[in-house]
């Protein structure tokens, strides 16, 4: 216990670029260059700086940098809750980031056009090297604030059915879908019905039910009334729906859900009835979680590269920031239909 007339402690000396450069020898530019522009640092000499940071324990200022323009932080708005799906774009887009020298500044949003505009506002006031938008910009002035801007943007959605603002990375939601509800008509299922999360504001949700509605038509399904319902994205949702669907008709033989949550879910409720599964009623999900292939039984389902398409988003980026004016303005990824057990 100290005592009244004891001194207090000295602070500990806080160390910044400078005094790293002194400790070097070499020039503050030199240690500014080795947090901002790696590259255009010797290696022997950014190893020094690197081992002086290190052994010093320096954490430089990001906010000073950014302020300063270093321009090594892209920008990107995740919903509120973040699925499986957009955790594994989040993951791609967060390690391409990190083995190119760039940090990710995530904001949360939301699928209204007030809380997308208020996002986008924010994340441009860090001044990113370029943006990472999860779906497509539905506010019309968000999407002239990035017009207008030098900030080049990619939006991770759906490719088809709206312009990009500058570039789209993404797959057809709208082909998976009907890919999907032509799949399992050929299997023989005539009563299918569509389950999917609150759709307003989805673009990608959007796509899938006109998908859906697309494959019907094309099969000469007219009668679909009360064949669909939105639940929210957890396993009792899917639950609730496959309830709902199979007490409005009885006759129902397989439903596609738009997501493996919920047909998780759905499966899940089966076996608590007591229904074989396809024997009663065929289950279809979209996105192939890991569980999917360890249910009993094995979920059919659409197979996206979510992680790949982080992935992607930030070398379309880069690649832009680079100077190559030739980057295509949409970049399809391809989805695979993986036919298992449950349907």
């Amino acid at each position: 216990m100290s005592n009244e007339g004891d001194a207090p402690k000295p602070r500990a000396q806080r160390l910044g670029v400078r005094e790293i450069a002194k400790r070097v020898g070499v020039a503050p530019m030199t240690v500014s260059r080795v947090l901002s522009n790696p590259d255009m640092v010797s290696p022997e000499t950014r190893a020094r700086v690197l081992k002086a940071i290190d052994q010093a324990g320096f954490v430089p200022n990001r906010l000073a940098s950014s302020m300063r323009g270093s321009g090594r932080m892209i920008g990107t708005v995740v919903p509120p809750l973040i699925n499986s799906g957009i955790a594994e774009q989040v993951q791609g887009m967060s390690d391409e980031c990190h083995e190119s020298g760039y940090s990710m500044l995530l904001v949360q949003g939301e699928f209204t056009t007030e809380a997308e505009e208020h996002s986008i506002r924010t994340l441009i006031g860090w001044r990113p090297a370029g943006l990472i938008l999860q779906s497509f910009v539905q506010s019309d002035a968000a999407r002239s604030l990035l017009q207008n801007g030098a900030t080049p943007v990619v939006e991770i959605s759906e490719i088809k059915g709206h312009k990009p603002i500058d570039m789209v990375v993404g797959v057809s939601n709208f082909e998976t879908a009907y890919a999907m509800t032509m799949h399992l008509a050929a299997k023989g299922y005539k009563r299918v019905g569509f389950v999917s999360t609150p759709i307003h504001g989805n673009d990608r949700l959007q796509q899938r039910r006109i998908g859906y509605h697309a494959a019907l038509k094309d099969l000469g399904i007219k009668d679909r009334a009360g064949m669909e319902v939105e639940v929210p994205l957890t396993a009792q949702g899917g639950a609730e729906a496959l309830n709902r669907l199979t007490d409005r008709h009885k006759d129902i033989d397989a439903i596609f859900f738009s997501s493996d949550t919920l047909a998780v879910g759905a499966i899940q409720e089966c076996h608590r009835r007591g229904w074989k599964i396809p024997d009663r009623i065929g289950i279809a999900g979209y996105g192939d979680i890991d569980l999917a292939a360890q249910l009993f039984p094995p979920l059919t389902t659409v197979r996206v590269d979510r992680y790949e398409m982080g992935r992607r988003s930030v070398r379309v980026l880069l690649s832009r920031l680079s100077g190559n004016q030739k980057i295509p303005t949409i970049t399809s990824l391809g989805f695979e239909i993986v036919d298992r057990d449950s349907a």
